[in-house]
């Protein structure tokens, strides 16, 4: 049987959990990382929320604590309370390192010294539908090596002049592919 399992950061703060720009106090980066955050109602408290006018060229750090091996992103893309679905990040990348001083606190978009960059499924998130209710997402990867440091790369979002993620979870696959025996 195949599962896999979220892993979170060792606590929700802004230690280990970054953003390029940050809108305020009610849209913490970490907001976005916590499992106990609402997915439906509110976006107020419950989703990370970039600055005014930054639509472009956000990055989104997770420090795990520990190196693990992620296989694959389990995330709801931004709404409020169903509507504003547009401010949703878009096309991104997801970079993993175990360097944390000088790559883990550098949230410029365009410095990946530290860091390599993970194959993913897809490189989109996909705008949440426009309902108040979960509408879970998964994008898989590539990825053999256990990172401490994930990095999301988001380049845009669907048109609203902020940007945002109402949950972000990595996650590692447990278990196993079994293969029916064949008896002939």
């Amino acid at each position: 049987m195949v599962a896999y399992t979220s892993q979170y950061p060792p606590a929700q703060n802004a230690t280990y959990v970054k953003a390029t720009t940050t809108y305020g106090a009610s849209y913490y980066p970490y907001f976005a990382t916590d499992p106990i955050k609402s997915l439906t109602g509110t976006h107020v408290g419950n989703q990370w929320l970039s600055s005014t006018g930054s639509i472009t060229n956000q990055r989104f750090h997770i420090d795990l604590g520990t190196a693990k091996t992620i296989t694959r992103v389990y995330y709801e893309n931004a709404r409020d309370s169903g509507a504003f679905i547009a401010m949703g990040v878009k096309n991104f990348t997801i970079w993993g390192s175990n360097t944390g001083a000088g790559t883990f606190d550098d949230l410029v978009y365009a410095n990946d010294e530290g860091w390599t960059q993970i194959t993913a499924s897809q490189t989109t998130f996909d705008e949440h539908v426009e309902a108040d209710q979960a509408d879970p997402k998964y994008i898989t990867l590539t990825n053999s090596s256990a990172y401490r440091y994930y990095a999301f790369k988001f380049a845009d979002n669907y048109g609203w002049p902020y940007m945002a993620v109402r949950r972000i979870e990595l996650q590692l696959l447990v278990g196993s592919r079994k293969t029916p025996l064949m008896y002939y």
